[in-house]
């Protein structure tokens, strides 16, 4: 129940923090506010799952490490998410691609790490959700000019590399291996 109620907390704050998601216009705030909003309606529930399975195991000295294990690993996820937006089709993802959160009005790692290349074009798109006609195409074309889709899938690597130094305070076992496996299974993931 904690887990639950604690991930549903995050996950509306998080969904709050996304209707606000354009109103710092510097590279840092944005980022910041983007990991932030990840980690809440993403992550969150990730961590804290992660954490009642060490609780409930009998071993709640290991709760830090399974949370921080759980953070990173859903941080990952998402960063690995978003960038999928860019490179896969509809047919791969099962879902609308091409740019679907730019559509939505959603500035992704993509697109804020694209924005230190493009300031003066998407800066502006950025700070009006991608409103205006052609908004979400032109920027979609950006980020492909961009190293934004290279630096999200570094930066999921960085997380993925988090969550198996967590990994590292757990006792060795088959369950330990079956995580680790996760966050390869996040960085090759097509859909």
């Amino acid at each position: 129940a904690v887990v639950s109620t604690q991930s549903t907390g995050d996950l509306i704050k998080g969904e709050i923090l996304q209707l606000h998601n354009s109103t710092t216009p510097s590279f840092p705030d944005l980022f910041g506010v983007y990991l932030e909003k990840t980690y809440l309606k993403t992550a969150s529930l990730i961590s804290h799952s992660c954490q009642a399975v060490a609780l409930n195991s009998c071993r709640p000295h290991l709760q830090s490490a399974a949370f921080g294990y759980g953070k990173n690993l859903g941080i990952a996820f998402q960063l690995v998410d978003d960038l999928l937006d860019f490179v896969s089709s509809s047919a791969e993802m099962g879902k609308a691609t091409a740019g679907s959160d730019l559509k939505l009005g959603l500035a992704t790692a993509p697109v804020l790490y694209a924005v230190r290349e493009f300031p003066n074009e998407l800066g502006p798109m950025i700070s009006r959700n991608f409103a205006e006609e052609g908004d979400a195409e032109r920027a979609f074309q950006l980020v492909g000019r961009s190293e934004g889709v290279a630096l999200t899938r570094e930066l999921a690597e960085r997380y993925c590399n988090s969550a198996l130094l967590e990994l590292e305070k757990m006792p060795e076992c088959e369950e330990r291996s079956a995580l680790a496996s996760l966050c390869d299974l996040v960085l090759r993931r097509s859909n």
